[in-house]
């Protein structure tokens, strides 16, 4: 599967931001929800037993003792373990609280209360006594009313609560079949939709509340940690970075900045950078930047009574308010000295051999591509050697990669040697080297003369003994050079010429040095014809 596009990732990323804000926040508002039913769980469970006292005692002369304290004393266990729940869910921490096991066992000890309450309906139903009928339908009645108010604030766990308690005893004036009480169950369906209906308000109300509330507190969260961050970057910034106010007096600063200048805090903070003391051009930059939004500096900046002066440049920007009046602006402040220096650090590390110190691969080809798309470059004339040690793996398997590596560092400055003006020595990889030369002939018998008393040079220098790890050792290179001219030449192909030519060297037993010719290109081709595909060229 290929990877997504930068477009893809991008409302990817979008999306599961998204839903993880998303995510915090309502698990946030439920964690909201959850709390205020604990907080207010008290005061109506302590009402619930106190009301079935009253019911117990109404309920007294007419119904069985064992059946009336029976059910007082489930509803009594049941409202002790709620209790005790809330007691255990207030000690947790918040985090905690959030947990979605604390809703459910909250809803199950709710519709657990209901569900007793709602027994009563059926278990103290006395068809022969209106008056405790009435009363148990007042005591009903207002249980169900009461837990609308106290459980609003998740709708479905109020209707838990509720249901239990009014259908039973709906069904139990149902059944008694007279027009009077089929009358008072169907108004009892009435109240118990205008509850319904309530709770929904109630909730939607407390809903709205809570969402309000998690989400002012989610953006004053939101602005300290944007606070906090803009501050860890103001003052951690690898830049310099200042505050000043719309008569261009500094009113902060970063600790960066003051590095850059080389001042105290209390030295920088309050200077003016308007006054006539100042310098004109920064004084500029930061007029453009109040007027017109935008201001630049760059030059060598000193700051007054200092000696030394600092190359560095710097934006500005304007600050306006939100009721678009000018307040002040920002710069951001550079030091050129650590630029320059990271950037030659770059350009080592990218267009030099860590190892010999010459130029590498790229940087040899970019010259010799520069070389000959010069357009003035007709009358010069030059040439490309490709070389590479001969059995140079030997001498890192008997003495050791060290030793290796002494050997090209040396190979390095014996090429340096012989380079004149403009003639460039390069390390491409391994033990291959190759070297640029240029004359002031361009082509025929003087130009070749003139590579070939190059060229012996090169070879005398290369030719001595080595000394590697306390020991002369003699190494023989096997050399290949290509003659072009400037004005006509194609970078790849003189390269791949030189190669050529040292591949012909080493064909013919080493230490050999050959100039390219046109008939080299098809004896390679003839060979690499004749031989295996796979079958390696021993160089």
């Amino acid at each position: 599967m290929s990877p997504p596009t930068p477009l893809t990732a991008t409302a990817s990323g979008l999306r599961s931001g998204y839903q993880r804000d998303h995510h915090i926040t309502m698990q946030r508002l439920r964690g909201e929800k959850v709390r205020l039913l604990y907080d207010n769980l008290w005061q109506p469970v302590l009402s619930s037993v106190l009301a079935g006292g009253l019911l117990v005692a109404a309920m007294w002369p007419v119904v069985e003792a064992w059946l009336l304290l029976g059910w007082f004393a489930a509803l009594t266990v049941i409202s002790v373990l709620r209790l005790l729940l809330a007691q255990r869910f207030k000690r947790l921490p918040a985090l905690q609280q959030q947990r979605q096991r604390w809703l459910r066992w909250f809803a199950i000890g709710a519709i657990a209360s209901g569900c007793v309450w709602g027994a009563s309906g059926v278990l103290l139903f006395s068809h022969d006594h209106p008056g405790q009928i009435a009363a148990l339908s007042i005591v009903l009645a207002g249980i169900a009313a009461g837990g609308v108010t106290t459980l609003s604030s998740v709708g479905w766990i109020a209707v838990g609560f509720v249901l239990p308690i009014l259908l039973p005893l709906k069904i139990q004036f149902w059944l008694q079949g007279s027009p009077l009480s089929i009358l008072i169950g169907l108004m009892l369906v009435l109240f118990l939709g205008l509850i319904i209906a309530t709770s929904r308000r109630f909730s939607r109300t407390i809903h709205d509340n809570i969402a309000l509330r998690v989400s002012m507190a989610a953006r004053e969260a939101q602005l300290r940690e944007s606070e906090n961050r803009y501050r860890s970057i103001f003052q951690h910034s690898p830049l310099g970075v200042l505050h000043f106010d719309e008569q261009g007096q500094i009113t902060d600063c970063n600790g960066k900045l003051l590095d850059i200048l080389g001042v105290e805090r209390p030295k920088l903070l309050g200077y003016r950078m308007l006054d006539r003391s100042a310098d004109p051009d920064v004084a500029q930059a930061v007029r453009d930047a109040l007027e017109k939004g935008t201001g630049y500096y760059e030059g060598t900046y000193r700051l007054p009574n200092a000696s030394v002066g600092i190359p560095l440049r710097a934006f500005f920007n304007g600050v306006h308010s939100a009721s678009n009046q000018r307040v002040g602006g920002v710069a951001i402040i550079e030091d050129f000295t650590e630029r320059k220096r990271s950037e030659a650090i770059i350009y080592r590390q990218a267009y030099y051999d860590a190892l010999t110190d010459l130029p590498n691969r790229r940087l040899f080809i970019e010259r010799l591509e520069a070389l000959c798309g010069e357009q003035a470059s007709d009358r010069r004339g030059g040439l490309v050697m490709f070389m590479d040690m001969d059995r140079f793996k030997l001498i890192n398997d008997t003495l050791g990669h060290a030793a290796g590596d002494d050997l090209l560092v040396q190979v390095a400055r014996r090429l340096e040697s012989c380079l004149q003006n403009d003639d460039m020595a390069a390390r491409l990889s391994g033990d291959e080297f190759v070297l640029l030369a240029l004359f002031e002939v361009t082509e025929g018998e003087a130009l070749i003369a003139a590579a070939a008393r190059y060229m012996e040079t090169v070879q005398q220098a290369l030719a001595g003994k080595y000394r590697l790890e306390s020991r002369w050792v003699e190494v023989t290179p096997s050399m290949g050079y290509t003659c072009f001219n400037a004005a006509d030449c194609d970078h790849a192909d003189v390269l791949k010429q030189a190669d050529t030519a040292m591949y012909q060297a080493k064909t013919e037993g080493r230490a050999r040095l050959r100039r390219y010719q046109p008939w080299m290109s098809d004896e390679i081709n003839k060979r690499v014809a004749e031989q295996a595909p796979n079958l390696p060229v021993d160089r």
